[in-house]
């Protein structure tokens, strides 16, 4: 094997049910000498990835990672407050999966905003919660128990 010149190199890549054409521009494919053949390594593959990352303003395993760090929130408990395995959480963050737009979106989310992360803690999340408002400083409790408070009686 032995690298060619550089060239462009296109793929169609399907992610979230769609498929999407990347295109790679001055990539080397290593060929076979004996019968020509191009060879697709782990590079063009992480080039892949990458651009397509780039394409659908996904954010990237260094910035999930980046982010993490300066919040000082653990794999462990992002992936719990976001209801994901750590194994799935720890893929995106070593870039060997692609989050899925959504999740990117709540991702973001999670990450830019303190009250999203505070709610996503509480241990007493409420069965009805996201399908009503919830005031500034009302507390994220089951509906008995906020009906209960509100009525005066205790539980």
């Amino acid at each position: 094997m032995h690298p060619i010149a550089a060239e462009s190199y296109s793929v169609e890549v399907k992610h979230d049910g769609k498929v999407h054409e990347i295109q790679l521009e001055n990539i080397e494919i290593p060929t076979c000498q004996s019968c020509g053949e191009r060879v697709l390594g782990n590079d063009v593959d992480e080039a892949v990835t990458r651009e397509l990352r780039k394409k659908l303003n996904l954010l990237s395993p260094q910035q999930i990672r980046g982010r993490l760090r300066e919040l000082g929130l653990s794999q462990k408990e992002v992936a719990h407050e976001l209801g994901v395995a750590e194994a799935t959480l720890s893929r995106w963050m070593t870039g060997s999966v692609i989050q899925s737009r959504a999740l990117d979106r709540f991702l973001r989310t999670y990450l830019a905003l303190p009250k999203v992360r505070t709610l996503l803690k509480a241990k007493l999340q409420a069965p009805d919660f996201g399908l009503g408002t919830l005031e500034e400083g009302e507390a994220v409790l089951p509906s008995a128990m906020r009906d209960s408070r509100q009525s005066g009686h205790a539980t």
